[in-house]
């Protein structure tokens, strides 16, 4: 039994963490089928599934099932929010990035949902010490949070960065941010 998600059109397959749930999601509709998380991942792989939907909705994509299944480590981020007035410096990468831009090529080459990648050295702080690099994506409408996830976990499995790295993310059609212009484009369709 899968649905199309509301806000980015994906189809998915819901699965739950505890019977009850499962239980009010399928309403005696649904037949419920216990098994391990490993066996799931086996039967389902290339689907695009959902933990826990009505609560949690932790969606798990296709390369993240398989890395599981192999034992690889997944990407981990977390969100923030820039203050408003925050003053920081920009300016094209002056460390090296060239592991990091051939891990990102090889990704992005394959998903054709990104359109763009964009790299801008970035520091902050009173003093403009705390140092990061920005990547900056394009990407369709509706790949976003997917392009999040498999970004991070190429990240993960890559050379480490030489400095830490925040992701955004634009829509094609909405304007390039102006920081991106202090950087570099090391990616583009």
């Amino acid at each position: 039994m899968q649905f199309v998600r509301p806000d980015n059109g994906q189809t998915v397959l819901p699965f739950f963490s505890d019977q009850e749930q499962a239980s009010v999601a399928a309403a005696g509709q649904a037949a419920i089928v216990a098994m391990s998380g490993r066996r799931l991942f086996e039967l389902t792989r290339g689907a695009t599934l959902m933990l826990n939907p009505n609560r949690d909705h932790l969606t798990l994509y296709p390369p993240e099932i398989g890395a599981l299944l192999e034992g690889r480590p997944l990407g981990v981020f977390s969100h923030e929010t820039v203050k408003a007035g925050e003053k920081v410096g920009l300016c094209p990468p002056s460390v090296p990035t060239d592991a990091l831009v051939l891990a990102l090529r090889s990704l992005f080459e394959r998903e054709p949902s990104v359109r763009a990648g964009y790299l801008v050295e970035v520091h902050r702080g009173a003093d403009y010490s705390d140092v990061l690099l920005l990547l900056t994506l394009v990407v369709t409408k509706g790949n976003v949070e997917r392009m999040v996830q498999l970004t991070s976990m190429a990240l993960r499995s890559a050379t480490p960065p030489p400095l830490p790295v925040t992701m955004s993310c634009v829509l094609p059609d909405e304007p390039l941010p102006e920081l991106c212009h202090h950087g570099i484009q090391f990616y583009g369709t």
